[in-house]
């Protein structure tokens, strides 16, 4: 009878996990409603799909004899079309730009996201999409969750070869456990909440939520230009784990740092100069 007990008890605990999780990794989809026409440039809607099935929705959005090219990952919850201003300068800068929108997020399919594990399958496809366009070379994009995608990818994704990460949540656990004390639920039950949201998760996608993780993930980064755009204030990233992101991601990757900025506060306080930096790192870089 104890053992039934306890396998009550143990299945009442992970049907309490998915169900916690819910709210987290089935977001609710925003609507898309913009084109790049809207910034007068040429494009083409296109369509891929993922290794497990997966149908993505984006925009292949041309420069003139580019041979290289920027792909565009947006954030949590959102969808590619607030990220179409930096089409424009990218463009310019001779760059080829694919943009789409994640799974689980606004045009495309799938049900769930995990905030980068699995979301490193949308990432693959979309270089195998700019690789079978004629771009040799490629840089990632990526906003918060975006970020994360970029980062996980980078080591198990061939084809990539420069990285930025604006205001990546290094530790997917504290970033939840801040979103849940920003709710006004206090720190140790937001802590104990968070892991069990992860652990439901983990359950729902097949993938380990905790081990997917850019703190666990970053030794096998290999050693490329990686640019961290980050603001001091960002609740959502501990300072401490940002700097051993930075430093375990090899001898390419550089931080900037805008004490003041919240997160994915930098753009809004130096329009310009976060302009001019993103583009000049990929022509750089690439």
């Amino acid at each position: 009878m104890t053992g039934f007990v306890v396998a009550g008890i143990v299945l009442l605990l992970v049907i309490l996990c998915v169900v916690v999780s819910l709210p987290l990794i089935h977001p609710r989809r925003v609507a898309g409603a913009h084109t790049p026409a809207e910034e007068s440039l040429p494009y083409e809607d296109i369509a891929f799909t993922t290794s497990d099935g997966i149908q993505l929705h984006g925009w292949w959005i041309p420069a003139d004899n580019a041979s290289r090219a920027v792909i565009l990952l947006h954030g949590y919850a959102g969808s590619m079309d607030p990220d179409l201003r930096y089409a424009p300068h990218l463009v310019n800068a001779g760059c080829n730009v694919l943009m789409f929108d994640f799974r689980a997020h606004c045009r495309s399919g799938g049900m769930i996201t995990t905030l980068g594990a699995l979301e490193v399958r949308d990432v693959q496809a979309a270089v195998a999409e700019v690789k079978k366009r004629g771009s040799q070379r490629l840089g990632l994009l990526g906003f918060s969750m975006g970020g994360r995608a970029a980062i996980l990818a980078a080591p198990r994704v061939p084809g990539i070869d420069a990285v930025i990460s604006d205001c990546a949540p290094p530790s997917l656990h504290y970033a939840v456990m801040q979103n849940l004390t920003m709710r006004k639920i206090a720190s140790p039950l937001a802590w104990l909440l968070a892991g069990m949201m992860l652990i439901g998760g983990s359950l729902f996608s097949g993938r380990n939520l905790f081990r997917q993780d850019l703190l666990t993930m970053s030794d096998q980064v290999p050693d490329l230009p990686i640019l961290f755009i980050q603001g001091g204030q960002d609740r959502y990233v501990r300072r401490d784990q940002l700097d051993r992101l930075v430093e375990r991601c090899g001898s390419r990757a550089r931080l900037w740092l805008v004490q003041e900025a919240k997160h994915r506060n930098v753009e809004d306080l130096h329009p310009d100069t976060y302009l001019e930096t993103i583009t000049h790192f990929f022509i750089d870089a690439l």
